[in-house]
């Protein structure tokens, strides 16, 4: 199972972004699982693997500031996670989210669902992402993960919400690396309701793609 983005690690506009973990046994037996570090941009074939965990079944477990509770990083670390389990009943859910400089505002966060390897998108298959915007008030990020041994590359394609095409961005991953376009409308500012295309054509590919919309005033972020 692979968590698309984690952090621990400052972001635009005065942000700083946290990672919470939740796993979840779900079947009638109890299983092992390890937790994998995949930093962004790296070749990640030989990752750092976390301890070997047990959950009994039915019970749950979070990790609260994973990058740091499990693998002891600092800031500034971003990247992704996946989830080694001897069993398929594991569930697992993250939740990013801003903590702004007066604690008092609380946090703004995000959830990214953890995807098991046999819902990634295959070689050829193409995916959209919706509710994409940039201009003063919000900004939109994409972001990929290859599941598989080889480097790929993923496409995406840009379009404005009358759909006309407005240039397409490759983004070349190495082995289970992940790696994220911020305000990836720049070029074409302002824009509402514009939505991207992502997929990729190298064969035996495995990926996920997700879009985060941040306030810019705040930098609450929303999964799309």
């Amino acid at each position: 199972t692979f968590i698309p983005a984690a952090a621990l690690a400052a972001g635009l506009a005065g942000a700083f972004f946290e990672t919470d973990v939740d796993l979840a046994n779900v079947g009638s037996t109890d299983l092992t699982y390890q937790l994998l570090w995949l930093p962004r941009g790296q070749d990640n074939s030989d990752p750092v693997a976390s301890d070997t965990f047990s959950l009994a079944a039915g019970s749950g477990v979070r990790y609260a500031n994973v990058l740091d509770e499990v693998f002891g990083l600092s800031p500034d670390a971003v990247g992704a996670l996946a989830v080694e389990a001897d069993g398929t009943d594991l569930l697992a859910m993250s939740r990013t989210y801003n903590l702004p400089p007066a604690k008092v505002a609380g946090t703004f966060g995000q959830e990214l669902p953890g995807i098991p390897a046999d819902r990634m998108i295959p070689s050829g298959e193409k995916k959209r992402i919706i509710f994409m915007n940039e201009n003063d008030d919000v900004r939109s990020n994409v972001g990929c993960a290859n599941g598989s041994a080889e480097t790929v590359r993923v496409f995406i394609e840009l379009f404005s919400s009358d759909g006309e095409s407005l240039e397409t961005k490759t983004m070349d991953l190495a082995p289970y690396s992940n790696s994220q376009i911020t305000r990836i409308f720049r070029s074409h500012a302002p824009v509402s309701a514009g939505y991207v295309d992502v997929w990729t054509n190298t064969e035996g590919a495995s990926i996920y793609c997700y879009g985060s919309v941040l306030d810019n005033l705040t930098s609450d972020p929303t999964t799309v």
